[in-house]
């Protein structure tokens, strides 16, 4: 039968009984074609938390598909590591003063949360890629609140805008500005023929339900969940699921244990333990297991990576600053 197969194939479609199988078999193999010229890279630009760490700028994740940037976060001090790129094959060409340059070409963010270490370095991003190339608004998909936030950046830099706008330094008149979508509910928020970017609901602390999110990042050849600032929370499983990369935030239990027990409370109800950790990543078994946003309180990476091992044996690494995966 195998091998008799193609044939009738081609005799029912000759005969107009069978137009939909060949349709299904050309798209697959489309797809397979896709799939096999494509690219993902994930890039760590910024791994910190609210605690300054002269080695982690704050929370910034790039995305890359087949050079095309898709950023989640925007925290301080994470544009300078787009210069560290220089010379990646995968990234967009490193010249100023273009729209296809890494500067022009960095156009949508995606946030989390309003926590300031995830969003501080977001006025930088709206000026200093306009400075050096874009020429078209910034898309800044983000929670309730996001437009205010961009608005007043923008207010707070008016004359800075002001002055390269009308003053003899050449500039355009769009890329500073930020073309915004607040979303509130699990749903797509961007999708084109690289990507389908998901946002899901987390909790976090005392925001209110739809003001914390994760992102579910599927590309042609890899699913990259983003976890965002979030206790343990068993609904988050099923966007977690089939992930190849789980970026995933942790805090050190041992250090956690030694706090007085106010603080105790607010963390667990914040955030998740490297134990917490553990059980989710069991329950989800994603192919890599990255920690991001370590919230250490006096320990050391290593301590994080040890406290991870003692209860989970699955790959996993613990995100620095400039870290690539693929």
């Amino acid at each position: 039968m195998k091998g008799t197969l193609k044939p009738l194939i081609l005799a029912l479609t000759l005969a107009g009984l069978a137009p939909s199988v060949a349709l299904a078999e050309s798209q697959s193999a489309s797809a397979a074609e896709v799939k096999e010229q494509s690219k993902t890279h994930v890039v760590m630009l910024g791994t910190g938390t609210p605690t300054l760490q002269h080695k982690r700028a704050g929370q910034a994740i790039l995305v890359v598909v087949d050079k095309e940037m898709y950023l989640f976060d925007a925290g301080p001090g994470f544009v300078r590591n787009f210069k560290a790129l220089a010379g990646q094959d995968f990234m967009p060409p490193d010249v100023m003063f273009t729209n296809e340059s890494v500067y022009g070409a960095m156009d949508k963010v995606f946030i989390t949360h309003l926590d300031s270490d995830h969003v501080l370095g977001l006025p930088e991003l709206l000026l200093r890629p306009w400075i050096l190339g874009r020429d078209q608004p910034m898309k800044v998909i983000g929670p309730k609140g996001t437009q205010k936030l961009v608005d007043n950046s923008l207010a707070a830099f008016k004359d800075d805008i002001d002055h390269r706008l009308y003053g003899t330094q050449p500039a355009n008149a769009n890329g500073y500005k930020g073309e915004v979508t607040e979303i509130s509910e699990t749903q797509i928020v961007h999708q084109d023929d690289k990507v389908t970017v998901k946002a899901f609901r987390v909790p976090h602390g005392s925001w209110d339900e739809g003001m914390s999110f994760g992102y579910r990042v599927e590309t042609p050849t890899k699913t990259i969940v983003i976890s965002g600032d979030t206790r343990m929370d068993e609904a988050n499983y099923e966007h977690f699921k089939g992930a190849d990369i789980l970026i995933h935030e942790v805090m050190h239990e041992g250090a956690i244990a030694a706090m007085p027990e106010d603080w105790q409370q607010y963390m667990y109800h914040a955030h998740t333990s490297t134990r917490q950790l553990a059980e989710i990543a069991k329950a989800v078994k994603p192919g890599l297991l990255v920690m991001n946003h370590p919230l250490f309180f006096g320990k050391t990476d290593e301590d994080m990576v040890a406290e991870l091992a003692q209860h989970y044996d699955g790959k996993s690494v613990l995100a620095s600053d400039l870290d690539i995966y693929e």
